[in-house]
């Protein structure tokens, strides 16, 4: 329990007890590790009130997900992974949205936070079973990474005078269902199937942009899902110079005290990229606090699927979209993808087979809502990451 929710009167902001709130929770945080808070975060959305109130309706969802009929049948499991026929499923209506939102709370380790500016919600499903095999959203691509930008040889004037960050985008959810995950690389063909010619087709339908490449990044530095993959370069890790972000509990308090009295500082942080951390970076900075003290250092390995061969070249305003020359594999889309995955999916599944090391166990974190940190903590904590 938050000593907050202890008989402390909230019901009028007291800037110094807010202060100490804020800062106590930010430390609190900072004591984690990268798995640990990501973990705590998970956890905290999960205890929504909107989450308890629809908790047997997202139960429902659960039998939707894709498993192996029988995991320790190695012929059956085989044959399966052959028949599997994934296709992209982009979601359009209000009452599929908040489906795919619960469905995306209770299969991915990290919370969600729907980005500002375009937002894409895709299903990846198998089109033999019907079933679910992950989920994907796509939004407006971050302004500045380092790497990113370096690799392609961005200039600001190239990303926004002449708009060339419209043509890119970065996949803020790249996540299948488990045991699909990690007994057969699941989250590798869902990486992939981000640059599937649906996805292109529909970008260019919705935005009238053609869609160059897909940025994207991993939770725990350049060792992740990516390696390996021949959709995405590794291009080098974030900076880590983020705050930590604190809860609602007391951050929603302080965003609209600000909002409140320094209203043009407040509508210039959230018209921004990241505008939450827009938001605590202002208010650390009025509350005398340097955002560095709070800065986690946790790196992110960054990644961008580069669709054509002079792709980097036009997003540089270098040459016209009817000079673009697309690669192969981008064309061919889930015949290549296919080709690529299924034997190293297989592959995966009898490396772990013949070692006895197969997790047939699922993932859906229906049970962690309405229950206790330590509780959730100590379940789930261990398979942070897999």
């Amino acid at each position: 329990m938050k000593f907050w929710d202890i008989g402390i009167d909230r019901s009028k902001f007291d800037l110094e007890l807010e202060k100490k709130l804020l800062l106590e929770n930010m430390d609190y945080l900072s004591s984690m590790s990268v798995e640990e808070q990501t973990l705590y975060k998970k956890w905290v959305e999960l205890q929504e009130p909107s989450m308890i109130r629809r908790k047997s309706t997202i139960a429902g969802f659960y039998d939707w997900q894709w498993k192996p009929t029988d995991i320790t049948n190695k012929e059956l499991t085989i044959s399966e992974i052959n028949e599997l026929d994934p296709y992209v499923r982009i979601v359009e209506n209000s009452d599929e949205m908040m489906k795919w939102t619960h469905i995306r709370k209770m299969i991915h380790t990290m919370s969600w936070s729907a980005n500002p500016g375009r937002n894409v919600k895709v299903y990846v499903i198998d089109r033999t079973s019907g079933k679910l095999l992950g989920q994907i959203s796509l939004a407006s691509d971050v302004t500045s990474i380092k790497v990113r930008d370096n690799y392609i040889g961005w200039k600001k004037e190239d990303k926004f005078e002449k708009g060339k960050l419209n043509n890119t985008t970065i996949a803020s959810t790249i996540v299948c269902t488990q045991p699909l995950g990690f007994n057969f690389l699941g989250g590798k063909l869902i990486a992939a199937m981000t640059t599937t010619p649906a996805i292109r087709d529909y970008w260019k339908q919705k935005y009238d942009n053609v869609l160059i490449g897909v940025t994207t990044t991993s939770l725990y530095g350049v060792h992740s899902q990516y390696n390996g993959l021949p959709h995405f370069k590794t291009l080098g890790e974030s900076t880590g110079q983020t705050a930590t972000k604190p809860d609602d509990d007391v951050y929603i308090p302080w965003s609209h005290w600000l909002k409140t009295n320094h209203p043009e500082q407040f509508e210039d942080a959230i018209s921004r990229t990241g505008p939450k951390q827009n938001v605590i970076n202002c208010i650390l900075k009025h509350i005398g606090v340097s955002a560095k003290t709070y800065h986690h250092g946790f790196k992110r390995g960054v990644y961008l699927a580069q669709m054509y061969d002079n792709g980097n070249e036009f997003l540089r305003s270098e040459i016209e979209e009817s000079d673009l020359v697309m690669k192969k594999k981008f064309v061919e889309g889930v015949d290549y993808i296919n080709r690529w995955w299924k034997p190293k999916a297989i592959r995966r599944y009898e490396k772990l087979y013949d070692e006895n090391r197969l997790k047939p166990e699922d993932l859906y974190y229906i049970d962690g809502i309405g229950c206790s940190w330590d509780s959730f903590k100590y379940q789930y904590l261990k398979d942070v990451g897999r």
